[in-house]
């Protein structure tokens, strides 16, 4: 491995330096960091407020339909919600006609239309065409019937005071599994099953396409000693081992600094955005607010070793690919080839990414059993293991065990890439079927 260093530093150098990288990387930060500072006050600021106040004082209502006398008051509907419609009229009508010119008269009345059904209630809210509100009115009114029709049905059902009191009950229901001990906390579980569905398909995604873009990446720094006919030099000075291996690595490094660069502006954009949106409405109900805001109370879920573990596993992945992609550019003579060469990388990681989705491994909630075969298969651990060590779905010891079967891999598939960069380096026409390269390697050991 002599002069490894020496590579790793000069690509890493080369690879950073480069326009495109850093004009990617800054463009994409300040994205993630302007966006969601952005987009959260604004949709704050712009939302409609959801206790929007209905200016509805009377409601003229036709009871029609297969019984259309319910015998009902309606207004026990100002009883119904104590912050909503308390102080309404409501007046029987026999025609909508008649009901609407009663509410163009009132200015502030609506017609309500109760029609019986076969298999229900049908209930119609009407502006009459004169009239102070608008539809925004009606529609509150309108979601408000939803909740509080029942009280009109139980009114006509005629019960005593005590069995409606019990029917209008609420009910809490909550779901135990008898296999998690008696004393274990259940505090995060309700944390723990929104990460379990959000987290799995998010580190397949950003994996997924981080590895697209940066396997092909040390496909092409393979190559390119080939095309400007330096690599008879390096051969000289470097063993072609540990020129691979310090590609590799080099490449994969500037992809993980890139992907640290992005999350850190990522973090400060939602801070921001935070902040900003706290400026705009102090008491908002935002999901990401609160999120934030109690986020705090859910660190015990997690533990150093385990986000340690899984940020590992990930950088495992990345050099696993990009390992797997340095033998299409060993083979491959000059770039045009790569489309031909680097078809096992891509085959592989589509295979691995259908094979995670659809052989249920990507939630954390999973059985076990279920997943075993994917968390020792180095090219489908790194899509599955990462959120199943983070929400504590494999012990530490599995993880390990999982985590050296991938950087093995990794460091097999570059030995083998050393070996073919170097019997490659002669070779000239069209690049080999791996039936050939398979002979060559046999006959190389």
């Amino acid at each position: 491995m002599k002069g490894i260093g020496t590579i790793f530093s000069f690509t890493f150098i080369q690879h950073v330096k480069q326009k495109g990288y850093r004009n990617v990387t800054i463009i994409v930060a300040v994205l993630c960091l302007l966006l969601p500072a952005v987009i959260m006050p604004a949709i704050e600021y712009f939302k409609e407020d959801e206790a929007y106040e209905s200016k509805i004082n009377k409601v003229f209502v036709i009871e029609t339909g297969i019984k259309s006398d319910l015998g009902a008051d309606y207004g026990i509907l100002n009883g119904a919600d104590p912050g909503r419609f308390t102080d309404v009229a409501y007046e029987m009508e026999s025609s909508v006609e008649d009901a609407a010119k009663k509410a163009e008269a009132e200015g502030y009345s609506v017609v309500l239309v109760v029609d019986h059904q076969e298999k229900g209630y049908k209930l119609d809210v009407l502006l009459p065409d004169e009239t102070k509100l608008n539809k925004k009115d009606a529609e509150a009114y309108e979601a408000f019937l939803l909740g509080a029709f029942r009280h009109i049905l139980i009114q006509k059902s005629e019960l005593e005071a005590t069995q409606i009191a019990e029917i209008t009950m609420p009910i809490k229901t909550m779901v135990r599994d008898n296999s998690v001990p008696a004393d274990e906390s259940d505090e995060y579980a309700a944390a723990k099953g929104v990460l379990a569905k959000l987290l799995p398909y998010l580190n397949i995604m950003v994996l997924y396409f981080m590895i697209l873009a940066y396997g092909q990446g040390t496909a092409n720094t393979a190559i390119m000693e080939k095309s400007s006919k330096l690599m008879d030099l390096f051969l000289v000075s470097v063993k072609p081992k540990a020129m691979l291996l310090g590609k590799v690595f080099a490449t994969t490094a500037t992809g993980i600094l890139q992907i640290f660069v992005w999350i850190g502006g990522l973090f400060g954009g939602f801070a921001l955005g935070i902040h900003f949106t706290k400026m705009v409405n102090p008491k908002t109900s935002m999901a990401l607010v609160q999120l934030a805001d109690t986020f705090g109370e859910f660190s015990g879920m997690f533990t150093i070793f385990g986000v340690v573990l899984a940020l590992f596993m990930l950088a495992a992945g990345l050099l696993l690919y990009c390992s797997l992609a340095a033998i299409g550019g060993s083979v491959a003579e000059k770039p045009e080839d790569l489309s031909n060469t680097n078809i096992l990388f891509v085959m592989v990681l589509i295979i691995s990414f259908f094979a995670t989705l659809f052989a249920g491994g990507a939630g954390s909630d999973v059985p076990w059993d279920a997943v075993t075969w994917q968390v020792w298969m180095p090219f489908t651990a790194i899509l599955v293991a990462p959120t199943k060590i983070l929400l504590g779905a494999m012990s530490v010891p599995e993880a390990i065990v999982s985590l050296g079967i991938v950087v093995a891999t990794a460091t097999l598939i570059t030995v083998i890439a050393g070996k073919l960069y170097k019997m490659m380096s002669l070779y000239k026409g069209n690049p080999p079927g791996p039936k050939k390269l398979m002979e060559m390697l046999r006959r190389r050991a």
